[in-house]
């Protein structure tokens, strides 16, 4: 996510509701990414935590496990946002129901 003036905060970093919707776009894009295509998912959780102020173009990796196709429950997708120097600004961990497509 490349850093704007529309998401600085007083504090002249990267928001943190900012890193937050970009920790719950790449943890649910990871566990989409696992689903079978019969299932549906929705979000029902978003744990955000903060290390240090954000600055400059942050990236976000997210990962989960591979749930086996007729899986139904609660699946976590785990995101590490960094900065252009690597070092981790905030952790985040998106929690889904998934199911059966009807």
């Amino acid at each position: 996510m490349r850093d704007r003036k529309a998401i600085r905060n007083h504090l002249n970093s990267i928001h943190a509701v900012a890193l937050a919707n970009l920790a719950e776009l790449t943890g649910s894009l990871s566990i989409i990414a696992s689903m079978h295509p019969d299932t549906r998912m929705i979000p029902v959780r978003l744990e955000t935590e903060y290390l240090k102020k954000a600055r400059g173009t942050v990236t976000a990796e997210g990962s989960c496990e591979i749930p086996e196709p007729d899986f139904e429950g609660e699946l976590h997708g785990k995101v590490v946002i960094r900065d252009s120097d690597g070092d981790e600004v905030a952790k985040g961990r998106v929690t889904v129901l998934i199911g059966p497509r009807n």
